[in-house]
């Protein structure tokens, strides 16, 4: 387990809080186009809605993004940790890591994507009831393009990784001959 976790594991701390830091960024314009519909007495359907019956509209929201931000990590975190499993694996682990890396890179696209769309039909809803939504809407933009700089930072981070990892199983005289005299 100790060397589960030493290989790369800066890179991979380094993807488990870019993906964490753009759901925040993308749950906060999702929550202030919400809690404005919930002021206007406008109630979600679901999950949401039974929490807020349950709680009242502030907690049972917070209670709402805070259960969604939780499932959130949890995933993220199991797919990360599956992302250095597959780097133990002296055979294969190209293909390993190369399919490990699409799950986390699809896995936060996905996600994002939706909670993006999302937050958009909440501004759209609330365009349509006739309440101005243009400041949640521009916030929706900027935490949007926050939300996609993370996601390509995380793209980034996972193919550094996989160059450290090529230097690592590659066998000495290749890798002398890769590496640039200094």
């Amino acid at each position: 387990m100790r060397e589960l976790l030493r290989i790369n594991s800066r890179e991979h701390l380094t993807i488990y809080a870019l993906g964490s830091l753009a759901n925040i960024l993308l749950s906060i314009p999702q929550y202030l186009a919400v809690n404005t519909a919930l002021e206007l007495g406008i109630n979600p359907k679901g999950s949401t809605a039974s929490l807020i019956n349950q709680y009242g509209s502030s907690a049972g929201l917070i209670l709402d993004f805070l259960r969604s931000a939780f499932i959130f990590q949890g995933i993220m975190a199991i797919l990360v940790m599956g992302v250095v499993g597959s780097m133990l694996s002296r055979r294969r682990w190209r293909l390993q890591y190369v399919a490990t890396s699409f799950l986390v890179s699809a896995y936060l696209a996905y996600h994002l994507g939706g909670k993006f769309l999302n937050a958009l039909g909440w501004i759209g809803f609330l365009e349509n009831s006739g309440v101005d939504a243009s400041g949640t809407y521009a916030d929706l933009f900027w935490f949007g393009l926050g939300t996609t700089i993370c996601y390509l930072l995380v793209i980034l981070v996972l193919r550094r990784s996989y160059g450290r990892q090529m230097i690592r199983f590659l066998p000495v005289a290749t890798r002398d001959s890769i590496e640039p005299p200094e």
